[in-house]
């Protein structure tokens, strides 16, 4: 019987990389990130409803701070990345 070759494992042209100091300083960084995004949407949170509002509407509006403070501090990396660069 002839059987056909086994199909050949497709090179990666972008090796995998040793996780050196700058991937493992992410970690850290991320969960600082997370955690702030976290306290703005709880403040955020809490003073709506201090405002009277319902629980439904508070929620909303602590979800989209949460959003847009993780969506700053992620902005933020590249600008400090470009800072240190011009040194």
């Amino acid at each position: 019987m002839n059987t056909p070759n086994p199909p050949s494992v497709p090179t990666d042209p972008h090796p995998p990389t040793a996780s050196g100091p700058a991937d493992s300083a992410w970690i850290p960084w991320l969960l600082v990130m997370v955690l702030f995004s976290v306290l703005v949407a709880t403040c955020v949170g809490f003073l709506k409803t201090l405002d009277g509002s319902p629980a439904v509407s508070a929620l909303l509006a602590a979800g989209a701070a949460f959003g847009g403070a993780a969506l700053l501090c992620l902005a933020v990396v590249p600008v400090v990345q470009q800072l240190r660069q011009r040194r």
